[in-house]
């Protein structure tokens, strides 16, 4: 086990902590603004919803796990505060690039730049968090990171739907912005949103300093080929349970985020900015509660002697959402609507938090970038990537009428989700054994 008195003062660890969540949280919010501004890009390029589901999730997706295989071996291998300060700086920059994006092509290429960057957030920041915070510490270090998810959701419907309708986005608006003068109203908010995103690169550059690695196992500061194949092969059972069980929850869980616009403005008549406020702050608070409370939820379970207590409160929440969210898009009106996605949330950040815990609690220190970078790929191509483009499918090919998008809602996460929570039950038991074999020799 790792001696306390070897990692960073506690202040410190928690303040680096904070920034690394700073940039999640524009990580998080460049990810979701396409969903946000869904409606208008249909109406101002006339793209169909399963080309709209390529933008949300597969243009994004597939360039973030090709990336990550590569970034989680350099995170393993070289400075992890430099690596996520270029990766920040790279997927704001792409962000505001997709303003200028004039048709299907423009757009899948600078959400393609996006997916780059982001490809260097959760190898760095598992691997960092991991040397900032002690081993009873790291759950809760965990909970708060996933909460710049929540705050992300939040802000981006908040500030995002207010931003909307402050530069009125529409077809025929347009907004002055300096330097570059008048420009369509739907540009100016990505253009925005990425330039604000560089405030996050620039205070990781200056204040934040890469950590001592802890919890290395034998035989050197990085693993050889040999050793990471072997660690896989032994732990194949855990690592398949785990990684594909999150995916499908996630499929279900960028799914219902990316088109929850839609589906109010089509379905209920709601405009984009008054969907947007409501849910923002009250998915947003939820989704605070659900981030921080999973820390405590896996200590509860730890303490009543389930040493697999990540991977029970992965499956608490993976159950919670499934049931949760297959019912709300099917309520009858908007404010019930609303009141079972807000929640459905409490659960929504069990599983993404508990499962970046269960990779450091089973991993030496030299080989988390490169397993959790497989776990980045697993889910970005079929959770972040499918996900969206699966309900945009469903909607297009099997319902055929886009007014039926809240049906495409609850049947994909349904059967998603049901998937998703056998896989995390039955890992359970190999996870148990993939802990108790840990070895920080």
């Amino acid at each position: 086990m790792a001696n306390p008195a070897s990692f960073p003062r506690p202040a410190y660890g928690w303040y680096c902590l904070g920034v690394i969540c700073f940039a999640y949280l524009f990580g998080f919010m460049d990810r979701i603004i396409v969903g946000l501004l869904t409606p208008a890009i249909q109406a101002d390029l006339g793209l169909t919803d399963s080309q709209m589901g390529i933008i949300q999730g597969l243009a994004f997706a597939v360039f973030y796990v090709l990336f990550g295989l590569p970034i989680g071996l350099m995170a393993d291998r070289t400075n992890r505060k430099w690596l996520l300060t270029a990766g920040t700086a790279i997927w704001s920059l792409f962000t505001a690039a997709a303003g200028f994006a004039r048709g299907f092509w423009g757009l899948f290429g600078a959400r393609a730049g996006v997916g780059i960057g982001e490809a260097t957030l959760n190898p760095c920041a598992t691997s960092l968090i991991g040397d900032y915070f002690e081993p009873k510490t790291r759950p809760k270090a965990f909970g708060i990171y996933t909460m710049s998810t929540a705050f992300g959701t939040g802000l981006t419907y908040v500030l995002g739907g207010a931003l909307i309708g402050f530069v009125g986005v529409g077809v025929a608006n347009t907004y002055d912005m300096p330097i570059l003068g008048t420009i369509p109203a739907l540009q100016a908010v990505f253009i925005i949103i990425g330039i604000a995103g560089l405030a996050p690169a620039v205070m990781m550059a200056l204040t934040v300093k890469e950590p001592a690695r802890q919890e290395v196992i034998a035989g050197g500061s990085q693993a050889s080929w040999t050793e990471i194949r072997a660690f896989l092969k032994l732990n194949r059972t855990t690592l398949i349970c785990h990684h594909f069980g999150v995916a499908f929850i996630i499929m279900a869980v960028y799914g219902w985020v990316n088109w929850l616009p839609s589906l109010f403005v089509r379905v209920h008549g709601w405009g984009v900015p008054e969907f947007s406020i409501y849910y923002g702050i009250f998915g947003g608070i939820t989704g605070i509660i659900s981030a921080i409370s999973s820390g405590y939820v896996t200590n509860w379970f730890k303490k009543r002697g389930h040493t697999d207590g990540a991977m029970r409160t992965v499956l608490v929440g993976g159950i919670g959402l499934t049931v949760g969210t297959s019912i709300a898009p099917l309520m009858p009106t908007p404010e019930l609507v609303l009141a079972g996605y807000v929640l459905a949330g409490v659960f929504a950040n069990y599983p993404p938090a508990q499962a970046l815990a269960s990779i450091a609690e089973m991993t030496p220190n030299q080989l988390r970038g490169i397993v959790t970078a497989i776990y980045v790929l697993v889910i970005g191509i079929g959770g972040a990537g499918l996900g969206p483009f699966a309900m945009g499918w469903v909607t297009d090919n099997v319902f055929g009428d886009p007014q039926s998008i809240h049906y495409s809602m609850a049947l994909v996460t349904l059967v998603m989700g049901l998937l998703g929570v056998a896989l995390i039950g039955y890992g359970l038991k190999a996870f148990r054994t993939s802990v108790a074999r840990a070895d920080w020799a």
